[in-house]
C-alpha cells in the first residue's frame, strides 16, 4: 500500500526521533551531534534538518511528544469530574506519572542530560507544574484541601517524584502526599 506525500514525512519524523532517543540517551545531548542521530536515521545531515533546525529541537520535541506531558494531560482530562477525594486522585496521578518515568528511562536519560546540555526545559517542566497546581488549586476553591501556595506544592511533588525515578529509589506517593496533606487524608 503506498504512502501519500504527508504520510511518508509523517513516518520519516517518527524514525528520525526513534534515532535521536537512542542516540541521546546513549551519548548525552551535549555528547551527541546532529551528525551521530543522521548516522543512526541512515539518513542524511541535511534531510534531518529538513525536520529539526537543530539538535536542541530534536530534543524538546522529543520530550514534549513522546515525554510525561501527553500522558498527564490526557489524566488532567479524566480527573476532571472525579468525585472521589483529592489525596486519592492525587496519589494516583503521582503513581501514573512515577509508572510513565520507569516505563521509559531512555526519555528520563534524555531529559536530565538535557537539563545539564542547558537545553530551555522551563516550558515543559512548568507546564506539567501547572497541570498538578490547578488540580491541587480546583480542589482547594472547592473546599477539599486546605488553602495553601499550589504552585510551591506542585513543584515539590513532581521533583520529589522525578528525583526518586531518577535516583531509582522507589517512592510511596501517598505517603508524600500525606506529607503535604496530612488533615485531607
Amino acid at each position: 500500500m503506498s504512502r501519500t506525500r504527508s504520510e511518508q514525512a509523517a513516518w520519516r519524523r517518527e524514525r528520525l526521533l526513534d534515532a535521536a532517543l537512542r542516540v541521546f540517551a546513549d551519548k548525552g545531548v551535549d555528547g551527541a551531534t546532529v551528525k551521530d542521530v543522521a548516522q543512526a536515521a541512515e539518513v542524511t545531515p541535511g534531510l534531518l534538518y529538513r525536520y529539526f533546525d537543530s539538535k536542541e529541537a530534536m530534543v524538546e520535541t522529543l520530550l514534549s511528544e513522546r515525554g510525561f506531558l501527553p500522558r498527564l494531560r490526557e489524566l488532567r482530562a479524566e480527573q476532571e469530574n472525579d468525585p472521589r477525594p483529592a489525596v486519592v486522585v492525587l496519589a494516583e496521578t503521582l503513581a501514573a506519572f512515577d509508572r510513565l518515568l520507569a516505563d521509559n528511562a531512555e526519555l528520563m536519560a534524555v531529559f536530565f542530560s538535557s537539563a545539564q546540555a542547558r537545553v530551555p526545559l522551563a516550558a515543559l517542566v512548568g507546564e506539567g507544574q501547572q497541570l498538578i497546581g490547578d488540580f491541587l488549586l480546583e480542589r482547594v476553591e472547592a473546599g477539599e484541601l486546605r488553602p495553601h501556595d499550589t504552585a510551591t506544592a506542585a513543584r515539590s511533588l513532581f521533583a520529589a517524584v522525578a528525583v526518586n525515578r531518577r535516583l531509582g529509589t522507589p517512592i510511596d506517593v501517598a505517603a508524600l502526599v500525606g506529607l503535604l496533606f496530612p488533615e485531607e487524608g
